[in-house]
């Protein structure tokens, strides 16, 4: 059985973790966040003030929503906040060509001060266009942007990470190694995640052993985790244990039915029943 990728991204018109957080990532990041009055969504009261913390909680949950209203806001003066949002929405909503562009304008031409202009935020919305990107299709645009942001924002860890998610995609394992090798080296304060893309690029590379001792580690800090588990399984199918492969792959159906992950352990579970024997 070949296995050419493994996304930890989102599929692109899913409810996802990555937007329902970026809230409170902006929040973090130095975002600015206003008083908001209760009005109906698209209402042209020229008394209605606008927020982005309250266009945000909409994203995931009502992504109709969070368009109309930042288009609403739009309409009535907002400017990168609502834009911003806008562009979540329309990401959420599977018009991840838009989302991208919208994205990457706003990391770009970011203003010379203020806390728009924060490399932390800058950071946060570089990360976030990369993905749009990688849902588009354009690995080329997100490795600009993500590479942009690292300019922004040296060594950002998140932004790494997005990086290396792009360079799987293009199928340069290699580089992931070389860059994620002294991310991990960090151990506890590595983030997980660097934990399940190091150890997909070192099973593309047949490093197995390696691939092995890594997505080791990363289901130590996160058991419950569809993306290790999911990289697990096509490691111990490559080294002969379908079993434990097996196990992996429905455990990624239990704990995320609905993600992508279980999209891609359903395909190789359907391949192994049909051929148990295929490598």
């Amino acid at each position: 059985m070949t296995h050419l990728s493994l996304s930890l991204r989102p599929a692109p018109v899913r409810c996802t973790p990555f937007v329902a957080t970026v809230g409170l990532g902006l929040l973090l990041a130095g975002g600015p966040a206003r008083a908001a009055t209760p009005a109906a969504h698209g209402a042209k009261d020229a008394r209605q003030t606008w927020a982005l913390a309250e266009c945000m909680s909409m994203v995931e949950e009502d992504p109709f929503g969070a368009r109309d209203y930042a288009q609403d806001w739009l309409k009535h003066g907002g400017d990168r906040e609502a834009r911003h949002c806008h562009a979540l929405a329309l990401l959420e909503l599977g018009d991840e060509l838009d989302a991208a562009q919208e994205l990457d304008d706003l990391v770009r031409k970011a203003p010379a001060s203020g806390p728009e202009s924060s490399a932390s935020l800058r950071a946060v919305m570089a990360e976030e266009a990369a993905e749009a990107w990688l849902s588009a299709g354009n690995i080329p645009g997100a490795l600009n942007i993500v590479d942009f942001g690292l300019s922004v924002r040296p060594g950002d860890v998140s932004l790494r990470l997005a990086k290396a998610r792009a360079l799987l995609e293009q199928g340069n394992a290699g580089a992931v190694v070389a860059d994620l090798t002294s991310l991990v080296a960090r151990g506890a304060e590595a983030p997980p995640e660097a934990f399940v893309l190091l150890a997909s690029a070192e099973r593309r590379l047949g490093q197995l052993d390696k691939a092995t001792q890594h997505i080791t580690l990363a289901l130590q800090r996160m058991p419950e985790n569809a993306a290790a588990l999911l990289e697990r399984g096509i490691i111990r199918e490559q080294v002969g244990d379908a079993t434990g492969a097996q196990a992996d792959w429905q455990h990624v159906l239990d704990v995320a039915p609905d993600s992508h992950e279980a999209d891609r352990a359903r395909q190789d579970l359907a391949v192994l029943a049909a051929d148990p024997d295929s490598p």
